[in-house]
């Protein structure tokens, strides 16, 4: 299974770099790319399914037996394989249509309810978050690790608000009311598996949402780096098994208490 894992970890790599080189080449026409609507809040782009596709196709080459769970493609059989990549091709599709330059490639392996591989990539930056379980976390080939964890008042925390009717406004609201007074600063950047891996790189002190309707796909491959790099990730009431959540934090253990206690308050 090591070497397995290893392997799948590289085709995940390449897979997410072939996928970053279509949507640098698409975010040049960003402005007058057309699109469709899936739902409030919610496009698809070429870019999206080309992504995607060379997403399966390049995993596919090395590991025929995976099945896929894409978030344009849904469900694709594997092989007779008990592994499922998870896949969000491009996250941040509406920074993407503006030309805002945050946005990510999300590629995640689970084995039932039990996820072992996550790969973020940025491709404008060239930056690789990957973690395997049990191994660790990693910026290219720079392990991640916790610093100490800052005071709440010195904390910028990352969060997803529920824009037009994707959530519910009003707790988001109310939760972001009980924060404001104690962090130094609030963002919501756009790209939920780049803010969640992010607090891994210690860019974020945390990350929260309950408000916002985040999908798997949205957050699978950012679990897996933020845990490994040792972050506590659960919801709001503590529980850590993601098939239960309506809610997500995401954050240093030292801080995990105050911050439940102030957003649940």
């Amino acid at each position: 299974m090591n070497d397995d894992l290893d392997t799948l970890t590289d085709s995940l790599q390449r897979a997410a770099r072939a996928a970053g080189d279509i949507l640098r080449d698409g975010y040049q026409t960003a402005g007058t790319i057309s699109f469709d609507s899936k739902g409030a809040s919610d496009f698809v782009t070429h870019f999206d399914r080309a992504a995607e596709q060379a997403i399966i196709d390049t995993i596919r080459e090395t590991h025929p037996e995976v099945g896929f769970l894409g978030e344009e493609s849904g469900i694709t059989a594997g092989q007779g394989g008990e592994l499922t990549v998870v896949i969000d091709p491009l996250d941040g599709t509406n920074n993407f249509l503006h030309k805002v330059p945050h946005f990510s490639v999300s590629i995640a392996v689970e084995h039932g309810d039990e996820l072992l591989i996550g790969v973020v990539y940025q491709p404008l930056l060239d930056e690789m978050l990957w973690a395997v379980r049990g191994r660790g976390a990693f910026l290219g080939g720079q392990r991640l690790g916790l610093r100490s964890a800052r005071p709440l008042n010195e904390m910028l925390v990352g969060t997803c608000l529920p824009y037009h009717g994707k959530g519910d406004c009003p707790l988001s609201c109310r939760q972001m009311a009980h924060l404001m007074p104690q962090v130094s600063g609030i963002r919501s950047p756009g790209s939920a598996a780049l803010e969640i891996a992010y607090v891994a790189l210690g860019r974020f002190d945390a990350f929260w949402s309950q408000g916002a309707k985040l999908e798997w796909w949205d957050i699978a491959a950012a679990i897996v780096i933020a845990r490994e790099a040792g972050c506590i990730v659960t919801d709001l009431s503590g529980n850590s098994s993601p098939q239960e959540w309506r809610s997500l934090l995401v954050t240093h253990p030292d801080r995990h208490g105050p911050l439940v206690e102030c957003l649940t308050s």
